[in-house]
């Protein structure tokens, strides 16, 4: 299993057998399909009953169920015609659906294999970044309006601050629109509320002591620290949820990648010059270059 996640281009074999029988699985008991004969199987009538089910939460009547298959004949007639046609070419539409169909299938191939313990936990330490928790501060402030105070501002809240001590928070200043008492706020939460010069500030002062002023979008504060909580990462059971389906994410980007490349390997690409005056060429020859 560990060499499995470690060395995954080393199973493209086994990769193609899965894809080999997890084609079978899907195709098993489904419509025959020989000329013009279509048949509908029991198989493909459970599943359209089972559909039905989902959607109403209740088994459809015989009459709805005679009528989901006349609608799934109705529709494999019409496909077959049109495939006749030749109204799939050059379908932009058609090709992306079909090409959505394929990274399904090589999801569906990632999550065959369900990561235990160890491999969550190598994820989660070589992804740390991924899930710290961000530093926290709380603190209180005490606000000076630049609209009303104007040059005064700076000198009335250095005039507040020589008379305050660590533990009084004295309404010496003008109101403010928020509250005066912030608790555990993170720096994005401070720097939305306050603009980033405040933010990045404020997560360098000391605790227990009134600095400033601090500027921010609303004007000038006076602020003590309450309490700062440093950035740390958390216990792996905590988010294990989230390790779990990060991983399982990376796993089929990965594997998508995989079967692409490997597919791609069975043609020859050919890009041709776009003409000079479409102003693409340039741009054309760039994307040949890194292909």
């Amino acid at each position: 299993m560990k060499k499995f996640y470690k060395e995954p281009l080393l199973h493209f074999l086994i990769i193609g057998a899965l894809i080999f029988v997890l084609f079978s699985i899907v195709n098993k008991d489904e419509d025959i399909v020989s000329g013009n004969k279509i048949v509908v199987s029991s198989a493909e009538i459970e599943r359209l009953s089972d559909n039905w089910s989902k959607k109403w939460n209740r088994p459809p009547t015989e009459t709805e169920l005679k009528g989901l298959v006349d609608s799934y004949i109705k529709e494999e007639v019409y496909y077959r015609e049109a495939l006749a046609l030749g109204l799939d070419q050059n379908d932009t539409i058609l090709r992306r659906r079909l090409m959505q169909k394929m990274e399904f299938l090589s999801n569906d191939l990632a999550d065959l294999s369900t990561p235990d313990e160890t491999a969550l936990n190598k994820y989660f330490l070589d992804n740390q970044e991924k899930y710290e928790l961000p530093a926290q501060v709380s603190f209180t402030h005490i606000y000076f309006s630049l609209d009303k105070r104007g040059a005064k501002a700076f000198e009335d809240a250095k005039s507040v601050l020589s008379g305050l001590n660590p533990l009084s928070a004295p309404e010496k200043g003008d109101s403010f629109m928020m509250e005066y008492d912030f608790v555990q706020e993170t720096p994005f939460e401070v720097e939305r509320l306050f603009g980033k010069r405040f933010a990045e500030k404020l997560f360098t002062l000391e605790t227990n002591t009134w600095l400033g002023p601090i500027e921010s979008g609303y004007g000038l504060h006076l602020v003590r620290i309450v309490e700062k909580i440093d950035s740390r990462m958390p216990e792996l059971a905590s988010v294990i949820d989230k390790v779990r389906t990060d991983f399982m994410f990376e796993q089929r980007q990965k594997m998508n990648k995989e079967i692409y490349e490997r597919f791609k390997e069975r043609y020859e690409i050919v890009i041709e010059d776009m003409p000079k005056k479409s102003g693409m060429a340039k741009s054309m020859k760039s994307a040949r270059e890194l292909s």
